[in-house]
């Protein structure tokens, strides 16, 4: 899964990836909302496209608030 940020706002842009049936309610959920105000994406599906979509979103935060990416 690939989630993209805006890097002074931290918004969601835009997800894409997987080949689930719940990405696109997955899209309409995150994207335009900030990183730290989005829901997790674990709590609102159930695939395993939701799952991994959580752990991008987890990097992504991390990544914003100043960690190394990698």
């Amino acid at each position: 899964m690939k989630l993209v940020f805006d890097k002074k706002a931290g918004v969601i842009v835009n997800i894409s990836g997987g080949g689930c049936p719940d990405i696109p309610y997955l899209y309409t959920r995150l994207v335009g909302t900030p990183l730290d105000g989005a829901p997790r994406p674990r709590e609102v599906s159930y695939t395993l496209c939701a799952l991994m979509l959580d752990r991008t979103l987890e990097k992504a935060m991390e990544i914003w608030n100043g960690g190394a990416p990698g």
